[in-house]
Formats: C-alpha cells, structure tokens, sequence
C-alpha cells in the first residue's frame, strides 16, 4: 500500500505559540548590537550540538530531524523561514503572491541573483525536482520513487508548468490547502546534482530532467529518486564529507569539512544577499553529549548551547558559571511524548492495554523532576495540537473530556484493565530512546517503577540511533522522544493519519484521518479550531499515545556574542546565525 506523508518536516503543528525568551543568569538578557570594528571580531563561533548530522538533504524520510535543520538553517534558503514571530517571508531569495482563489493560485519569482555556490542559477529546475520529492505523485505502481518526509501540501498540487531555467512560476492548488503561504519553507535541493548524479544530462540548462519529470520517465527518474533519498547522506559519525562539488549551498554559508562528529561552515562567497550575509567567517558545530555541554561552555570549547534535554543541573550549573555567560530559557513549541506500537502484532494493539499504561506512567511525577525545575509554571501536557501556554488550551480541553481521564496515577484501575484484555502475565514493553539522553533514561526509570507495579515489564532500550529505529517496527514498543513545533495548521497530520509515514506506532482511525482532510483544506481559523477539538478528542479517547510536557528550553551562549535570539520552532537558535558575531 502507498504510504500517505503529510506534514511538514518532522514537526508538529502546536499553533501560533511564538514566545520571546526571557534572559536569565550572568549576563541577562542579550543586548542589542552594537558598532564594533570587524578587526576585534572573532573569525569562527562554535556550537554544541548532542547528535552529528547526518544528510545534506533534510528533507528525507530518514533525514528530517532537528540536529539536520541547526545546519540547513545556514546552508540551504527558501521563500519562507521559521523564526520566534513565526514563519516570515525570506524576500531576499524571492517573492510570491496569491493571483487567485479559483483554483487557488499563487506566483513565486526567485531572485534574478541567486545561485548556488558553484555559480549555477537556483531556478525551476529546483523547483520541479521539489514538487517530484514532495508531490507523492511519482509513482511506481502504488509506491512512490522519492522518500520525502512528508507529502505537506503538494499533494494537493498540479505539477507546476514551466521551462528549465525558468525564475518565475506558478502553484496551482487542485485542493485549497490552509497552509499555502508556507508551502515553499525548508530545503531546495539542487537539481542539477540530482540530475547528474542520476544520470541525466545536464546541459541545454536541466532540460534533460525537467521533460522526464513532465513525462513521468520513470525510468530516468529512479536513479535520480535513489540520488535524492541516499546520496547525500553522512557517514555514521560525521568522519567526513562528500566531495564539495555533490553539496553546494543557496545559504550564507556553505559546508566545508568535517571530522570525528564535528563539522565546520564557512562563508558562501557566492551568497548573492547583504541582509543574510555571513557576519562570522565560520561556524562550528561540535558533538558533544548533553551532559557535557556546560563544561564544554565554561572551558571556551563551545560559544552556544542549547541542549536537548535542559534540566534543572543544567539551569543551575549556566548560573553558577558567572558574568561570562548569558542564559536564555523558556517553553518552546517541542513537547515529549511516549508513542506505542498499535500494528497487528504490536504490544499495545489492544485499547485496554493502551489506556491501562496511560494510567500507569507518573506524568505529574515526571513533570515534577524534569520539567519545573527548568521551567516553574510546567504542567502536565493533555493535549497533542495545543501547549497550555496558548489562550485556547483550555477552550479545546475541556471540548475533549477524554484528554484529562489520565491526569492521575491509577494503579488499580490499570490492573484491572490488563486483566480485561487477558494479560495475566506482565507484559514486557521495550522503550526505545536516545542513548545521548539522561533525561529520557531517568524518566524511563520512573515509569518502570510505577508500571511494574501494573502488570508490566518495561526495559529500557537506548539506542544512538533511536531516530533510524521509529521506522523499524518490532525493534520497540513505546519510543520516548519529542516532537519540535511549526505553527502551521496541517503540519501534524502524518504524525495521526492511518497512513502518515510519521504514524510510527501504526495508530489507524477513519475519524481521525476524516478530521485531518477537512483541517487541512480549510482556511477558516475558527473552523480549524472546532475541528481540531474533535480531533483531540479521538486521539485521547484511543489513546493514540501518552503526552508528558511540554519542554522548556535553554539557551547559553558566551556573553561577547551579539545576536543570539531564542527561538521556539523547530529551527532552533541557529535560524539568525549568521547573524551571530563575538568579540575576540
């Protein structure tokens, strides 16, 4: 069966919650630039990052995580960009403007300037390859040829006309889409490597790709589809790159080398912008485990942190360092959740199993150890579309009665649940998370000790490549992770959909998937909102998986830096990072 992606990126569409960070510890808040003669300005800034990335395309099934989009920031340009006021229009690398509603059209021009940093013009060609990625409509039989993360939007679109080289041209929708003026958000990927990497010429300006694209050659675009899902991927490790010519950049920077996990930036000479132009000559993004971060900080090895899972050592430790370091902490828009294996052989097929461990896990205790102390107005999370730091939290939640049935530990209750559902033996239950995580191992332990209690086994499961592992059905039961906030309206509905290939436990609901198609066609807010309180009913009602919190954030960043500004979405800090100067 084909599989449906629809979301956007690895995300999840928590609303509009766009914070602005408040500053804390020595230092406060980070101040304004000021003039600085470039000659005291450092050449390089460094940033710590848990896990090395692992593609230069972002945009795959197997590539779309976090630890990709902190470089893709830098190295890969688009029309629109996520930033702490929300998704913003990058006019610097073109425009666009919706023409009609009827079928809904909208018009994009790409910057007469812009080029890739080996010189070659980023136009439709690029631009048509997306679509081919994206669409879900290149098909071999039922199964696509190209592994994109998600189908987010573009299946709802004709394949665009135009001619190679083309910088104009046209999105028509053949199903309104609520999202259509951040459909162009994320990573163009270069056509004319794809193409000659696959195979095709490319000459007479990527002709040669635009017709089998329009022809659906399938034949000449499966070793460009098998180019586009794997050949620009890393090493295990991040040893090393792939030959600079396979990687150019349409950012203010351009990747340059990599060893042993840490990979180096330098500035795009070729970058044809003066508001994104690189301030800083290189960025370094070094590998370093979250519970080694704030030493690296105070020791000068790194210039910005922001780990993955903060706690409240972590808080504490910035604090204790002094004036040298400037802290930023807030709730952003990621939030941790544990998933469940509900496939036909799956641990958790059965509801009454589903809702016997949502009464078991200690959420309250949980939020209590890892996420006040971080943040003290954290709460237990009960809703998977909104955070309770947005007004209409509460508005959905009490609409979706079934969403607050687990706000209390239930031992009992799940026993007997278990025993309905004719578990009389304790039900072993592997919890896959990442091996780099403290955090996701101390709560896995806290869950064991409650859940053991309730007629299950739960065996902790870390693995350094926990990410790979989602996809892997029958390697895990629960996986505890988080998902990282767009703000946009459908960007969840892969997670949910019966056929979502971000649906990792294989969740299936006719309602819910009815839900997800109307929410992602329409553009009415008010409609969107009564339609998502349905939506979050039949989630908790089917326990579709179990909610913790939603995780604070913490910034830290060497006190002689200019331009380090929090950001709540799933870009991350380094979403301005070439922006970022530091006194040498």
């Amino acid at each position: 069966m084909r599989t449906k992606r629809t979301a956007t990126l690895a995300a999840l569409s928590v609303g509009a919650l766009f914070l602005g960070a408040c500053g804390s510890a020595g230092g406060g808040e980070t101040a304004e630039s000021d003039t600085t003669e470039e000659a005291n300005l450092a050449s390089s800034i460094s940033l710590a990052i848990s896990q090395a990335p692992d593609f230069y395309n972002g945009g795959t099934s197997k590539s779309n995580s976090v630890y990709n989009t902190y470089v893709d920031n830098l190295v890969h340009t688009n029309f629109s960009e996520y930033s702490p006021e929300g998704v913003i229009r990058n006019e610097e690398f073109g425009t666009f403007e919706k023409v009609s509603d009827d079928p809904l059209t909208v018009k994009y021009t790409i910057n007469e300037d812009a080029v890739w940093s080996d010189g070659t013009p980023i136009d439709f060609d690029d631009v048509l390859l997306n679509w081919a990625a994206f669409s879900g409509k290149v098909l071999e039989g039922e199964a696509e040829i190209f592994e994109p993360s998600s189908n987010n939007g573009y299946e709802y679109l004709a394949m665009p006309e135009g001619e190679a080289g083309a910088k104009e041209f046209e999105y028509v929708y053949e199903t309104p889409y609520a999202d259509w003026e951040n459909l162009m958000i994320g990573s163009l990927m270069p056509a004319h490597i794809a193409a000659e990497q696959g195979g095709l010429s490319v000459e007479n300006d990527g002709e040669a790709l635009i017709a089998a694209i329009q022809d659906n050659d399938l034949a000449s675009l499966k070793p460009v589809a098998e180019f586009w899902n794997t050949g620009w991927s890393y090493a295990e490790g991040l040893p090393s790159l792939p030959d600079a010519a396979l990687i150019p950049s349409s950012g203010p920077y351009k990747l340059d080398n990599a060893a042993g996990g840490n990979l180096t930036l330098t500035a795009n000479e070729n970058y044809w912008g003066e508001e994104r132009k690189a301030a800083t000559e290189s960025i370094i993004f070094k590998t370093i485990n979250d519970t080694e971060v704030v030493q690296a900080l105070q020791n000068g090895d790194v210039d910005v942190i922001e780990p993955s899972g903060p706690t409240g050592d972590t808080k504490d430790q910035i604090e204790a360092i002094g004036d040298t370091v400037t802290m930023l902490t807030d709730t952003g828009m990621t939030f941790s959740h544990i998933d469940l294996d509900q496939s036909e052989n799956g641990v958790f097929k059965d509801l009454k199993v589903r809702q016997a461990f949502s009464k078991c896990v200690p959420r309250q205790d949980i939020v209590d150890k890892f996420a006040t102390p971080v943040d003290p107005e954290a709460t237990v999370l009960n809703l998977r579309e909104y955070q309770p730091s947005q007004e209409e939290y509460e508005e959905v939640l009490e609409a979706a009665p079934a969403a607050s049935e687990y706000d209390e530990v239930d031992l009992e209750g799940a026993k007997a649940l278990m025993e309905e559902a004719g578990k009389t033996e304790p039900v072993d239950v592997r919890m896959l998370f990442s091996a780099a995580s403290q955090v996701r191992a101390d709560i896995t332990a806290l869950v064991k000790d409650s859940c053991d209690q309730a007629g299950f086994n739960i065996i902790a499961a870390p693995d350094a490549q926990w990410s790979q592992k989602l996809e892997e059905l029958g390697s895990w039961d629960a996986a505890l992770f988080a998902w990282a906030g767009s703000g946009l309206v459908a960007s969840g509905q892969s997670i949910y959909d019966s056929e979502g290939v971000q649906n990792y436990g294989k969740f299936k609901s006719e309602k819910v998937d009815e839900l997800w198609d109307e929410i992602a066609r329409t553009t009415d807010a008010d409609r969107v909102l009564e339609l998502k309180k349905e939506l979050e009913e039949e989630l908790a009602k089917d326990v579709y998986n179990v909610v913790l919190f939603g995780n604070a954030d913490i910034v830290a960043h060497n006190s002689n830096m200019e331009e380090v500004v929090y950001n709540p979405t799933q870009s991350g800090v380094t979403w301005n990072a070439f922006k970022w100067t530091k006194q040498a």
